[in-house]
């Protein structure tokens, strides 16, 4: 329940278990330049109350913040209201969950030979789009190396690698408070369109500020958009933007 029977913060009663609610409160906010969480401790330090009165000035615009919640006071009925969804945390704190990665594999599909990427057909000289694994681009440097296959254990060892700028561009890019599902979705965007693409997209910028007029109507029109192979929309590409959609809005982790 979300209710604390007496005072928390400077000069506050501060039962243990008023003070835990009162910090897990705090870090279901969104206070601009707060990303490291409280420890819900139940122990009134210094960080804590420096947490409301931060709260209090930046959220409810306190001229003198003093660093105290009252049981039915402005700042615990504002702390309540405007508290985030549960699991909400900095995309820094996430890491690609094994649902990300096993639906990320399914959809990449395994190739332990080069294909096209473009036509899907086996290819034994390099071109632009060749591929192997799942979903590796092949560089023209590296051609010598994978043109006669891989192991499987190769394979999921090179997904792994190639994943990791990935996760960490949707770490350090997004500046928002988000959710694991959210986070997976933005990583297996990033992973198909790129990670310049992704740093400049509309959807990042729309993920960071909700608020942001954009060409778009919305995230997901942004987020869609991203539905063309070599200038031509794609129907492959209009499914998979479509199942990232249902894991960002809806936490649904399914192929097509």
């Amino acid at each position: 329940m979300n209710k604390i029977i007496a005072s928390v913060g400077r000069n506050g009663i501060n039962h243990s278990v008023d003070v835990v609610l009162v910090q897990r409160l705090l870090n279901a906010q969104k206070i601009p330049g707060e990303i490291t969480p409280l420890k819900e401790d139940g122990i009134i330090g210094n960080k804590t109350i420096f947490r409301i009165e931060h709260f209090q000035k930046d959220i409810l615009n306190m001229i003198h913040p003093d660093g105290h919640i009252d049981p039915d006071g402005i700042t615990f009925k504002k702390l309540v209201s405007g508290a985030v969804r549960l699991g909400e945390k900095p995309a820094s704190t996430f890491d690609f969950s094994d649902k990300g990665i096993d639906l990320l594999k399914s959809i990449e599909q395994l190739s332990i030979t080069p294909y096209d990427d473009q036509t899907g057909k086996s290819i034994a000289a390099w071109v632009k789009g060749a591929t192997i694994g799942y979903g590796h681009l092949i560089s023209n440097v590296e051609w010598s190396k994978y043109r006669d296959g891989i192991t499987r254990e190769q394979a999921f060892s090179l997904f792994n690698d190639d994943l990791i700028p990935y996760v960490n561009t949707v770490k350090t890019k997004v500046t928002a408070r988000i959710m694991q599902n959210e986070f997976d979705a933005m990583v297996i965007l990033a992973f198909n369109i790129g990670q310049k693409a992704f740093t400049h997209s509309s959807v990042l910028k729309m993920v960071n500020n909700p608020e942001l007029k954009t060409t778009y109507k919305n995230l997901e029109d942004a987020w869609k958009a991203w539905n063309k192979s070599q200038g031509v929309i794609n129907n492959g590409l209009i499914n998979r933007r479509q199942a990232e959609w249902d894991i960002y809005s809806k936490g649904i982790y399914e192929q097509w």
